[in-house]
This record gives C-alpha cells, structure tokens and sequence, in this order.
C-alpha cells in the first residue's frame, strides 16, 4: 500500500482503513460486576494479571486491587490477601497497596504495579504514589520506588508505566497534570518532563462514544496510555486524547534519561508521528503500535513509518478498551472498562450495560505462512547475543523473535550464543520453540576454546578441559532440546609440526566424541577460511571430511558452510557431493561479504535445487547479515527465500 499522507484537513475526515481479512474471535479471559479492570498483562509463561482502581468511582466494597486470572477464571489475590487490604485506612508502608492504576511485565518477565497513592482520586498520600517491583519466580517484592512530591501537585493521577530494565529507567504519564515522569531505578533521580507540550494544529473535538458524549472529560486525561519501542529507544503516547486529540507523539528515550538536559531542550527532540485514533491503551509489537479504538469499539494497529491503520478487530462488545498487551504465542488480550457510562458522563446515572470484561483475541496477524521445502532456520544471534536476524520487526527479545519466525514458517532456529545465554533464557527459548512447534538447529559447542590452541595440543594436557567443555554442552543441550552443535577446530599450535596437531586433533576429537555418544549428541566439525581468521586450524572442508573419516563416530560429522567452502574450494556442488556422507548441517551465505543470497557470486538457485534433489534433510542455517539495514533489509531476506522456496 503507498504511503498515507494525513493532512489537516483529512484528519478531519474519515481516515481509518480497514485491512483485516479474517473472522477474529473474542475469547472472555474474566469478568467483572463491579470493578473495572484498566491493566491487563501477560508473562512469558502465559499467567495472566489484572488491577482494579481504588479510585472516584469505585464504591465501598472495593477488596482487591492487583489480581492474577488462572485459565479455569478463577481469581487470585496477588501476591497475596495483605497487599490488598485497602491502603489508605493505614499507614503507608510497602506491604499494602493503595490505588493501582496500570501493570507492566518487563523484558525480564519482572512484574510492576504502578500505584497512584491517591485513594478514591481525592489527592496523592505522601509517600503513598510508588512503583512496586515483583520477581514472577517468587511473587515477591524486590523493590519499592516512591515517586518524589516535587514532580506531583495534590491533583496528580498517575495512569500508566512501561519499564526499561535493561537501562533502568521507568516512563509514567499522568493523566491530570500531564506530562512524562522519568525515573532512573538506580540512581533514583527523578523529574517530569513535556508537561503540557501540544502538537503544532492540534485538532480537538469533543469525544462521543456509543452516543454517549465525553465534553466533561475534555479537561482530563493530559497524557494517558505509552508505548516503548525498546529496539529503537522510543517513546511514543499522545496529548489529551479525550479532548479528541488523535496526534502520536514520540521521543528517543536516551534523551529522557539524560537529566542533565534542560526542559527546553528535551523539548527539542518531541517529534509529531502522526494521526491515529482516540486511544486510551497502546502497546509496541513487532514494528507496529496497537491502540485502543475508543471511538469505533475496536483494536487499530499503526503502523509509524508509513501512517497506515489497519483494524485488527471490531466488536460491539469492545466498551472502552482500555489496556493491550500480547502473550508469548501472539495473543491480543485487552480489558473493557466502559469509562463513558460512568455516572459523572451521563447526569449521575450509570448507564453500565453488563459486566466489565478482559477479553483474548486467538487471531491478532493476518500472517502467511510459507510452507518451506528445506529446513531454512533464521538465527537469533550471529555475531552476538542481540543481532538476531529479524530485531527490527521482532525486538532484541529471542521469545519475540522466535514468535516472528514462527510465524513466517520456519521450522527452527540458530542461536551461536545459545550456550552462553542465562540458564533462565535458555528455558524460556526452549519452551517457547515446543510452543510453535520449532526445533533448535545448532549452536557452538566450543565457545571458550574455539580461539585457542586446545584441540590440537597434546592429549593429556588439555584432557580435562576439553572434557569440561563437552559435559557443559551436555547440560545445556539437555536443557534446550538440542541435538546439533557446531565444532571448531581453534587455533593451529604456534611451534608443533602439523601432523603432530591432526594427530592430537583426532584423538581429543574422540574423547569428546564419547561424551556426545552418551548424550545423543551431534557435532558438526566446521572449516572456517583461513583468509578472514588466520591461524585456523581446519580451513578446507575436504581436510575436515578426512578427519571426521579418521574420528569415525556417529557424533562427530561435518558441517558444511557454503561461504566458507567458497572461498577455500570452490565448486560447490561437487564438494557437497564429495562429503554429503559426513554433512550433519549446513550454513548458507554469499561471498564476498556474508550476506544474503544473490549478493555475491554464488548461484543458489542452482545450488538449493541440488541439496534438495540429493534427500539432504537437516537443517540450512541462514548464517548471514544483511546488506540492507533496518526492516527493508529483513523484508528483503524474507522475499528473498520465499523466491528461493518457489523455484526448487
């Protein structure tokens, strides 16, 4: 579709496009009589939580304030009955909440309750507006933040969070006084920021939902839902909406936690994005923002880089959706509040029309799955723990990457790093596969001696530590459902004649061999040229095919890199021929440059075709950058390898 130009005066008009293409279902997660629920948010492994506002409208029998929803709908306390005794009627202390008003689960799967401090809206507690900070692991507290009176009035309302824990900082709006609030967790300086800031040509109006007019609500709600783009550093939230503003702002949040900047100057680097829709909730996913509809009962998806709308679901039963977050298989899980039946909109009478509802939408992505012929495998980390192939549509997130790749219709992964990731990451990666029904391809086996001499010095010196090293990678494959590694052969001995190294070599090469035996375990033996990593031991596949003979175990075979073989003997298709007998595995990119097919002078076409018709089964590892950057450069591998899928 080209490219949406909103202008003032089309702002004006009906500029919403409507894109979905399928019949998406509601599925009611829970449901409320009273209380409305304003946050909704899921954690990695799918528990789900809620919070019900203390707040203006809330009446007496008020109980619970943060709640977790099990899948039967049962409800819970969380974490338990104490926290949410009502808070204002004692002292304030960090072991009772008093007015929740939003929730956050961080790229860690941290939980964070956002607490205005403010019973029944009638003024902010001293001391009583915090950020409470929860380990999932052990539902307990690992810090309380409160939020410093200087950078509140009597009038503040705090309304919703998103949290940086990688950098430590925390972003809040305020939907009274307007405005962001920065709060650095280390360090615990805070401030307020953008108070007040307008777009240039705002255009207001006044807000009617359901019929029902939102002109008394016009001076409220200065600032309300945010989004963070953690991938590229970026805030995003809008001014006023319910004065009828629909204009998205954003700000790089690198200069939000420069405090040394002056107001002004932070100012200077508020961008206008576009025009949206009246949102109350938005959240970041996979390089699109998803609003609450308010005005048309619906979930909108915009895309920033070029102003398209896209519906994602529409439903009468959508009141005043409130708050939007997504579980680990993509699920859309929102809350409907019906803010505008609220006494105070409709002459003191309320007009609620049922119960307040959290609803799951099974179906959030009109995604086309290519059905593969060959076990292309995307990785999530080449040269590092956070270049995965796909970030700038995924997010540095592997369980977000995995989701995306998923979704493409890849049928594994490739992670180099696996073994070095958190023992907690490598779980969450290894459920999340058995999720979407992917497998682990390879990762390095030697991550500590790959540089180094080990393999090829004498038996008995390096015994111990290369048996360390394999029983490690045991535990980890165990750990993350891998069967694949990646073998190098290190560094060639500075002083040792060179049949002396292969003699070592195959021999060290045996003993780990029968650790990997035990342990179903294959490793792939990789040449790597000589040219770009001198010193190499192994540079040519044909050398390591004569090892892998030599080795003669079921656990040590070859794996074939297309670039690498390349460089060091050419005529692809022959090699592969040559030594398909040991292939466990197979790395693809082009040369010069590693970078996607059709870059260099490698005919993959031809190739593909013949790794296809020779029955090779395993996996092809997309073992390359991208020489476009950004999304366009990730969208150009896609086309790239549906085109390739076609011509086999």
């Amino acid at each position: 579709m080209s490219k949406t130009i909103f202008t003032i005066a089309t702002a004006l008009l009906t500029m919403f496009v409507s894109l979905a293409s399928e019949t998406t279902q509601l599925k009611e997660i829970a449901s409320f009589k009273e209380h409305r629920p304003t946050a909704v948010v899921v954690s990695q492994e799918g528990r789900i939580f809620t919070n019900l506002p203390y707040s203006s409208y809330s009446s007496d029998t008020h109980s619970n304030s943060v709640l977790e929803i099990f899948e039967d709908g049962s409800q819970m306390p969380f974490p338990n009955k104490n926290w949410n005794q009502k808070g204002y009627a004692l002292n304030i202390s960090d072991s009772h909440f008093i007015n929740v008003q939003s929730l956050t689960i961080d790229a860690q799967n941290d939980l964070w309750v956002l607490d205005t401090g403010s019973p029944k809206r009638q003024g902010v507690i001293e001391g009583g507006a915090r950020l409470i900070h929860f380990d999932l692991e052990t539902n307990t507290v690992v810090s309380v933040t409160s939020i410093d009176s200087n950078i509140l009035s009597e009038k503040s309302y705090l309304n919703d969070v998103r949290v940086d824990k990688l950098q430590s900082f925390a972003y809040i709006t305020d939907s009274v006084d307007g405005g962001i609030l920065v709060i650095n967790l280390n360090s615990g300086q805070q401030k307020r920021v953008l108070q007040n800031k307008l777009p240039e040509n705002d255009i207001q109006k006044t807000l009617t939902i359901e019929g029902i007019s939102l002109v008394d609500a016009a001076n409220f709600y200065a600032t309300d839902g945010i989004a963070y783009d953690s991938q590229n550093e970026i805030l995003y939230f809008q001014y006023r909406p319910f004065s009828g503003s629909t204009a998205l702002m954003k700000i790089d949040t690198r200069v939000l936690n420069d405090f040394t900047l002056s107001q002004r100057h932070t100012e200077e680097w508020l961008r206008f994005v576009g025009r949206t829709v009246i949102t109350d909730g938005i959240t970041f996913k996979n390089g699109y923002l998803y609003l609450t509809d308010l005005e048309r009962n619906a979930i909108t998806k915009y895309n920033p880089e070029t102003n398209e709308l896209i519906e994602v679901i529409s439903n009468d039963k959508i009141s005043w959706p409130d708050s939007i977050d997504f579980d680990s298989e993509g699920n859309l899980y929102f809350t409907t509040a019906q803010f505008h039946r609220l006494p105070g909109l409709n002459n003191g009478v309320n007009v609620q029309k049922g119960d307040f509802k959290i609803y799951m939408t099974n179906s959030t992505e009109v995604t086309s799955k290519t059905n593969f012929k060959l076990k292309f495998a995307p990785h999530i980390g080449l040269t590092s723990l956070e270049d995965g192939m796909f970030i700038n549509h995924a997010g540095k997130d592997p369980i977000s990457q995995i989701q995306f790749i998923a979704a493409q219709g890849f049928k594994g992964i490739e992670d180099n790093f696996m073994k070095i990731r958190p023992v907690k990451q490598q779980i969450a990666i290894a459920q999340e596969l058995e999720k979407n029904e992917l497998q682990l391809g390879s990762f390095v086996h030697n991550t500590t001696t790959w540089q180094n001499a080990t393999l090829v010095s004498e038996p008995s010196e390096v015994r111990e530590i290369i048996l360390k090293e394999i029983r490690e990678t045991v535990e980890v494959a165990k750990r993350v459902n891998g069967k694949y590694l990646t073998l190098l052969s290190g560094k060639s001995h500075p002083t040792m004649e060179r049949q002396y190294q292969k003699a070592n070599f195959i021999e060290n090469l045996r003993v780990i061999a029968k650790e990997a035996e035990k342990a179903g375990l294959i490793l792939g033996l990789e040449a790597i040229n000589g040219k770009e990593f001198p010193g190499t031991f192994i540079t040519k596949v044909t050398e390591a095919y004569e090892i892998v003979k030599a080795v003669n175990s079921p656990s040590i075979k070859l794996t074939f890199d297309m670039y690498h073989v390349q460089i060091e003997n050419g005529n692809i298709i022959n090699t592969f021929d040559q030594t398909f007998d040991e292939i466990a595995y197979i790395h693809m990119a082009d040369n010069p440059g590693r970078s996607e097919p059709g870059t260099g002078e490698m005919n993959f076409v031809n190739i593909l075709k013949h790794i296809y018709k020779s029955g090779y089964t395993g996996f092809i590892d997309m073992e390359h950058v991208s020489s476009i950057p950004g999304k366009e450069g990730e969208q150009n591998i896609l086309d790239i390898y549906k085109n390739l899928n076609k011509k086999l």
